[in-house]
């Protein structure tokens, strides 16, 4: 292909960010995200004396660069928007596109340089363009863009909230992108409908807005990353979030059939408590969940998994819907017919709580989470619009778990600070009666046992275990808990399986966890 060719057409865009200059900055930490393509670096800036999560990607010359501009409009008969790019990419590879149409065209590139433009083609066709390396980061939680030329925010697990060194240069370049995160989502958004409430193929949910009306710094969006790898008990344990004591009883908790709320702030970590917890689910056992986004991830096979749908209207025709609402209260419905062991709603916050509740009434296990942050806000919260809970159908709820963010130093911790049983209701001053299990002090660092619980007291009944019997039983489960906790064992299956041997032979269970025995 002749030079004169490539100075034509060097005007084609495609996404381009900012990135901070690297002066003045020290070096914390460093990964790969894609091996000798995309990797992250977290940098202390000496002069605002704050960490900045900095993408790194290779660097193109300017003839790289030019011929990156072009390569999309070239292909543009092969590839002509990206809803019909998903269609011709289950058949064709965006590298052997780019490898046929040098060789066609005998465009002169080295290997390195083929390598580098096709994964800028790759990143920015198949994956998520400029935020490619974010949202596949392990350790990014959520990645917000509030404007243009503002720089994208993420929520590092190890780094907490953080500025990062990729932003969009241009008010168009923003609207052209949210557009497209619209496409991916399988939904529109314009400035007749400018908000965004959808998911990615991968499970991100995305929250966006479309240009200036609503949002006086432009377009902007928010990702809330799908784990594809599921939180577990023993990293609950490993990350301080709970002790080994405390997900022990969580074990007996959940055999046990004990329904429970996990309450907290947003973004505290509930989803993810939850579903480490669900992993203690015995392996045959149905579990029905129900959400308006998935999140909930627990790998089990036993598990129908549901979401809500939003009713679809044919205006220009009936003006009826085409497509019939399916909300949470109808889902809850629907699974109390279904006969699970365990009901699993991704959170209160409607109608579908006076379902949840009817459904522990009737001796259903269910789980949840709410946005609260004490027992009493708690207890309030249930109690009042919309979820409308009469407080003496709140004591069927068996245990409430509470999270919490927890400044030590300079960074921001989660961490379960309170494992509250529900004891009652005392019919003279209609209050609800509760007792403290375990509590959190943010001096020590340390989780405690308060000296009671209700469920252990029906442990030792139903098994018919003496004081004595039940501790040795249960201090078994708490070193099986420690010991995959110092193998660090944390993939599922294993877990699974450990614990699985545990009902059949302890003893070769204790032998798995330690590592003794393959």
């Amino acid at each position: 292909m002749p030079e004169i060719a490539l100075r034509r057409r060097t005007r084609a865009r495609r996404p381009v960010v900012k990135t901070v200059e690297a002066e003045n900055f020290d070096l914390v930490d460093r990964y790969d995200i894609f091996k000798g393509f995309g990797s992250v670096e977290v940098l202390w800036n000496r002069n605002t004396l704050e960490n900045v999560y900095t993408v790194v990607e290779p660097k193109l010359n300017e003839y790289e660069k030019k011929l990156a501009l072009l390569l999309p409009k070239e292909m543009e008969m092969v590839i002509p928007n990206l809803k019909g790019f998903k269609v011709t990419s289950k058949k064709l590879d965006i590298g052997n596109l780019l490898d046929a149409y040098v060789d066609a065209f005998n465009v002169k590139l080295t290997n390195e340089s083929k390598e580098k433009i096709k994964y800028y083609l790759k990143r920015d066709f198949e994956g998520l363009g400029p935020i490619e390396v974010i949202v596949n980061d392990p350790y990014v939680e959520d990645v917000s863009c509030n404007g243009y030329q503002t720089p994208i925010f993420v929520y590092h697990r190890k780094y907490g909230s953080i500025k990062t060194n990729v932003q969009f240069a241009t008010k168009e370049l923003l609207n052209s992108y949210v557009i497209k995160l619209a496409q991916i989502c399988g939904k529109e958004i314009s400035v007749s409908e400018p908000i965004l409430d959808g998911a990615t193929p991968h499970g991100h949910r995305i929250q966006a807005i479309y240009g200036e009306e609503i949002s006086t710094r432009g377009s902007t969006f928010t990702f809330r990353l799908f784990r594809e790898k599921p939180f577990t008990p023993v990293e609950l344990i490993k990350f301080g979030t709970a002790s080994a004591e405390m997900v022990t009883y969580f074990w007996y908790m959940i055999e046990n059939l004990n329904s429970a709320l996990i309450a907290g702030v947003p973004a505290v970590g509930k989803t993810s408590t939850m579903n480490a917890m669900l992993m203690l689910v015995p392996p045959q056992t149905k579990v029905f969940s129900i959400e308006e986004t998935r999140e909930i991830n627990i790998l089990h096979q036993n598990w129908v998994a549901t979401s809500t749908r939003e009713g679809e209207f044919d205006i220009q025709d009936t003006g009826e819907a085409s497509n019939m609402r399916i909300d949470m209260f109808e889902l809850v419905k629907m699974a109390m017919r279904q006969r699970p062991t365990y009901i699993v709603v991704g959170e209160v916050r409607g109608r579908e709580a006076s379902s949840l509740f009817q459904a522990m009434s009737t001796g259903h296990t269910t789980y949840s989470t709410i946005h609260a942050d004490s027992m009493e806000a708690t207890v309030n919260r249930l109690e009042s619009n919309p979820l409308n809970i009469p407080r003496i159908m709140i004591t069927y709820l068996n245990t409430v778990i509470f999270n919490k963010f927890v400044r030590s130093g300079d960074s921001v911790n989660r961490r379960i600070t309170e494992v509250d049983e529900m004891s009652g209701f005392n019919t003279e001053t209609g209050e609800v009666v509760y007792n403290k299990v375990f509590t959190y002090d943010a001096y020590k660092g340390k989780h405690s046992f308060m000296g009671y619980s209700n469920l252990y007291k029906k442990v030792q009944f139903l098994k018919g275990l003496t004081a004595s019997e039940f501790k040795r039983e249960f201090d078994f489960r708490k070193k099986l808990l420690e010991e995959m906790t110092r193998s660090d064992i944390t993939n599922y299956v294993e877990i699974s399986k450990i614990i699985n041997t545990y009902y059949k032979e302890p003893e070769k269970a204790m032998a798995m966890a330690s590592g003794a025995e393959e």
